[in-house]
């Protein structure tokens, strides 16, 4: 070609730009809310509950939406779907911390790992009615007093033992169900109950510990049972749960129990009302 001179291209090896636009139809790659949520469950790690609580809230929401494929989510379409449960009468909390929180929490995952390129959820949020105070409540001496005597009359060992073991060491409903044989040792001459993960899942890595046996529970012969029991669950008559923990159950059994009682003031949760050891 000369210098200045430009040869005419023919006509017909013209691409229009258009065709060099991407269909918008072609280019769309489905992300699955299944995929996402594997990928999140690999790197976090959560434990079992929390990992079927979590596909339980995406499943929720695919169902609502009629498709799983997260590129074509909206925050217009988490508002529809908060609407939705709000109008089935579904607890603002369980809203809140059931459903939006899973979601918000695997879409950002998403987004941190580059599979989606923001978070739709990020804003949707529910208000929760803040509770007058005094509106929960532990137990009064007298409650107390009641549950321990009844529990010092029951032949069930969970019925027997749980409460006491409650009252007197501040532990937690589930971590008590759990305990096992081996978990009832003498430290230093000091009778204790250790907590630990082999025995079942820990609320924190800092609920792992050794816990003295108060000199009430020692008095009322609990050492004496444990150590007659064959290896293994102390309380395995309790059925474990789903997610194979007594606890769950563990909660139904005290929580009808302590109705039973006569104990029923809806502000007492009575399997999480504490105080009972500082009363006595």
């Amino acid at each position: 070609m000369a210098k200045g001179e430009f040869t005419a291209l023919n006509s017909q090896s013209v691409v229009p730009l258009a065709q060099y636009r991407p269909n918008s139809a072609s280019a769309h790659q489905p992300v699955k809310f299944e995929t996402l949520f594997v990928g999140w469950a690999k790197e976090k790690q959560p434990m079992q509950k929390t990992v079927y609580e979590y596909k339980r809230a995406l499943v929720n929401l695919t169902s609502f939406l009629g498709h799983d494929d997260a590129t074509r989510l909206t925050p217009q379409d988490l508002v529809a779907w908060k609407s939705k449960m709000i109008e089935v009468n579904m607890h603002p909390k369980t809203i809140r911390d059931a459903k939006l929180a899973p979601v918000l929490a695997i879409l950002q995952w998403a987004v941190d790992n580059h599979r989606l390129p923001d978070n739709p959820a990020r804003r949707v949020t529910i208000g929760l009615k803040v509770r007058a105070a005094g509106s929960k409540r532990s137990f009064s001496d007298d409650e107390a007093a009641t549950i321990l005597a009844a529990a010092n009359m029951e032949t069930d060992p969970v019925k027997r033992w749980v409460p006491l073991l409650g009252a007197y060491s501040g532990a937690r409903l589930s971590e008590l169900c759990q305990l096992r044989t081996q978990d009832i040792t003498e430290v230093d001459g000091i009778w204790c109950m250790r907590f630990l993960p082999e025995a079942g899942s820990l609320k924190t890595a800092g609920s792992e510990r050794v816990a003295p046996l108060h000199p009430a529970i020692l008095e009322a012969g609990f050492v004496q049972f444990a150590s007659k029991l064959p290896p293994g669950p102390i309380f395995a008559a309790l059925p474990p749960d789903k997610f194979g923990k007594r606890g769950g159950n563990g909660t139904k059994v005290i929580g009808r129990w302590v109705r039973r009682l006569g104990i029923t003031d809806e502000r007492i949760s009575p399997s999480h009302s504490g105080g009972i050891g500082s009363k006595q």
